[in-house]
């Protein structure tokens, strides 16, 4: 599947989403992501099948010129062995690493992917076995998480609001609230005691895999009175068998990856803030994205969700949710382009 053009697959999902296929047996058929199929439905009902056609193949132009794709290619055919790298076969990581170290230039894991594949060399990665992911999912949290906590912090006991410290940090204004009051009760000791939530899964493969199957026979199957799940109904499911809470957010990103998305129930809507997202707003988002986001004051050079928010929240003075700020960008026709790099 990886060795077809990404133009042929992209018309294909668009043929079988038109028929009203199921998202997850069309990412099967086609390979493509379940965010991308999402993305291919949000443009088919705005603009028609047409919308698909203006797309671009993997968001902006490279970067790498024909000499030095050239050399890519010798190098990513021969073992990784040779410069320098204890491994029999690559990795997307280490094709990154190539890169950047050869030519100074960082690319997304994404886009190094699609541009193996393109290149017809996708049968020249390997990936990560199930125990290294598990593994890297249960490192603790970074010091840089840590030291954002406590610069928050400190700036909350300086008298800045929870406002200037959520812009200035980019650390979501209900997490920094949060913050304030467990250090207006037990001082600024209170944030370092934190860990990030979700780093360790508490489920593991075999339950995973139980819940799956659960999962896919329906919620009426398991007492619930629903043809399609909802968030509470899987905590409860994941609460009966396993004695688990999981966080209502982690349980949609939980359905999602293990490719059921399109078996829960679409999240609430708030219908009073789409009523001032228009044809005006999406071409401004639109010509906004595709410059630079110092252009628009933001101290970065790629636009990611949370300076989009931020900058949509200045115009109109609404705060949107992370989702919600995509979906934008998804009718705006410039989701390509938002990354999800913090810096």
């Amino acid at each position: 599947m990886d060795q077809i053009p990404l133009a042929r697959r992209r018309a294909a999902a668009a043929e079988l989403l038109l028929k009203g296929e199921r998202p997850t047996a069309i990412a099967r058929e086609t390979g493509l992501s379940m965010p991308t199929l999402r993305k291919y439905k949000a443009l088919l009902c705005s603009g028609g099948p047409d919308a698909l056609v203006h797309l671009k193949e993997y968001g902006s132009k490279p970067r790498l010129n024909e000499e030095a794709m050239s050399w890519l290619v010798s190098a990513v055919k021969h073992s990784p062995k040779l410069h320098g790298i204890a491994a029999t076969a690559w990795t997307v990581e280490q094709v990154r690493g190539l890169i950047l170290q050869r030519f100074g230039i960082s690319y997304s894991a994404s886009s190094v992917s699609n541009m193996i594949r393109e290149l017809g060399l996708a049968y020249r990665l390997t990936y990560a076995a199930a125990d290294a992911i598990n593994q890297r999912r249960q490192r603790p949290v970074s010091d840089r998480d840590a030291a954002r906590r406590r610069a928050a912090a400190e700036m909350l006991v300086a008298g800045q609001s929870a406002e200037q410290v959520s812009q200035a940090l980019n650390i979501s204004l209900k997490t920094v609230k949060a913050y304030r009051s467990m250090v207006d009760r037990n001082g600024l000791k209170a944030l370092d005691q934190l860990t990030a939530r979700g780093h360790r899964s508490a489920l593991d493969s075999k339950a995973l895999k139980w819940l799956k199957a659960a999962l896919e026979k329906g919620p009426l199957a398991h007492g619930f009175e629903s043809d399609l799940w909802k968030n509470r109904d899987v905590q409860a499911l994941i609460k009966r068998r396993f004695d688990v809470d999981y966080a209502n957010g982690y349980v949609r990103q939980l359905v999602a990856k293990l490719g059921l998305a399109d078996r829960m129930h679409p999240p609430k809507r708030r219908t009073e803030k789409r009523l001032t997202v228009n044809e005006e707003l999406l071409a401004w988002i639109a010509m906004t994205v595709k410059q630079s986001p110092r252009k628009h004051g933001m101290d970065g050079d790629h636009w990611n969700n949370a300076r989009l928010r931020a900058l949509v929240q200045q115009r109109l003075g609404i705060e949107f949710s992370r989702s919600y700020i995509r979906e934008i960008a998804m009718h705006a026709g410039v989701a390509d382009l938002i990354t999800r790099r913090r810096n």
